[in-house]
């Protein structure tokens, strides 16, 4: 935990605490509840299966669809219950994934906290007959809405001190976030609504709960369908309908836009030298670089084995050049080490400019290629606008190698 912000470190120290002392209180204050040993077990199982499967959004944000049996539990079971049923979950899911070891305790403590929280305003509705429901339901939903608003709310504080961010950029308070858990909260909910009615009206709960994972996959799935698995950026064809449409864009309200095309510089060298798989990391660490070097707008992508292009709408010729030349540098400073040595990095970029160097997206990647060309044969390592046609200044330059490589 020592990397972690001091802040940090002090306020995952108190949830763990306030969890342990929460946890302890529910057990000795709550009224026991062992007729309900049997939904105990079916949670556990439930929840402990619904733990492995986590749902990575776009966004790095994960989802879990354990929310509807924690909060189950939290309504439905006495407080050593529950937290036998989150602290099963989450053990099972360290075995198969290696999380630091204070990251699962948050989770665990922070799962306990807000179902010790919702179990106690649910238990104020908890009717008398079985048949009598109709009272629970306002603490019912008191109580999933103090569990999800909790739990965001835990999760954000350790963000905002853990990355130095603020709650708002945090991401968990944001609407998708919560209303996803809102809509696993209700089933829930209902669930629990369900089984104090009529247990054997459960099952209907599995429908809801099978389409709002299924709804969760879509953007990753998406996402996989238009990015490059090797380096994450955009792949061509996503690169490509993005592009036409700036360039109508860009046309219809006379804006610049501009594209860039860097070149690994003889990547067959490192591949020939060092091995595939040292060029495979070279790949993804030049991808990376360029990630780093781009403004928020900007769209990179992988064109090749060892190419990238990178679009940037609302940008002149010579800012293209600027962020380019940063791309240069930062692949330049790649460090990466091999049994011979440092492995040298370097990137040859050309920049083609709306609408004088093209007016299609595919002339403007064409004039961007030539200019790649333009810089390579200056010698590499370096950023070339696009020319027509080569001047006195332009001569290729020779560039001896040993007959065994290959430039690329």
């Amino acid at each position: 935990m020592n990397d972690l912000p001091r802040a940090a470190r002090i306020y995952v120290v108190a949830v763990l605490v306030a969890a342990v002392i929460g946890g302890i209180a529910g057990i000795l204050l709550a009224p026991p509840r062992l007729d309900r040993l049997p939904v105990a077990i079916v949670l556990l199982v439930c929840a402990t299966i619904a733990q492995q499967f986590k749902v990575k959004s776009p966004k790095h944000q994960s989802y879990y669809t354990t929310t509807v049996f924690f909060f189950a539990g939290a309504v439905l079971l006495h407080p050593a219950y529950i937290i036998a049923i989150i602290l099963a979950a989450h053990a099972v899911e360290s075995l198969r994934v290696r999380y630091r070891w204070y990251i699962q305790a948050f989770n665990v403590a922070n799962f306990v906290l807000c179902s010790i929280a919702a179990g106690a305003i649910a238990g104020i509705g908890q009717p008398t007959e079985p048949s009598s429901t109709g009272g629970a339901a306002f603490y019912v939903a008191l109580a999933g809405l103090t569990f999800v608003g909790l739990n965001h709310f835990l999760t954000a504080l350790v963000i905002m001190w853990a990355r130095g961010v603020s709650i708002a950029r945090a991401g968990t308070m944001d609407w998708e976030n919560v209303g996803t858990d809102l809509a696993l909260m209700s089933v829930g909910a209902l669930g629990s609504l369900l089984w104090l009615k009529n247990p054997w009206l459960v099952p209907l709960c599995l429908g809801p709960l099978f389409l709002i994972y299924r709804s969760l996959l879509v953007p990753s799935l998406k996402e996989e369908a238009r990015t490059d698995p090797k380096t994450a950026l955009a792949n061509m064809k996503h690169w490509n309908q993005l592009a036409q449409a700036e360039v109508e864009r860009a046309r219809r309200f006379g804006r610049p836009l501009s594209v860039v095309l860097a070149d690994f510089d003889l990547l067959r060298d490192v591949n020939n030298r060092y091995g595939h798989l040292m060029g495979d990391q070279m790949i993804r660490r030049v991808a990376d670089a360029i990630r780093a070097s781009l403004r928020e707008y900007d769209v990179p992508a992988r064109f090749g084995g060892d190419e990238f292009a990178v679009l940037m709408p609302e940008t002149t010729l010579p800012e293209a050049m600027a962020v380019a030349e940063r791309i240069r540098r930062e692949v330049e400073s790649i460090v990466l080490k091999s049994g011979e040595g440092s492995v040298p990095a370097s990137v040859s970029i050309g920049v083609a400019l709306f609408p004088a160097h093209g007016r299609t997206a595919s002339d403007l990647l064409a004039a961007a290629d030539r200019a790649v060309y333009q810089a390579k044969a200056l010698g590499r390592n370096r950023v070339w606008a696009f020319a027509e046609r080569e001047d006195e200044n332009m001569r290729p330059i020779i560039v001896t190698a040993p007959s065994r490589r290959e430039a690329s």
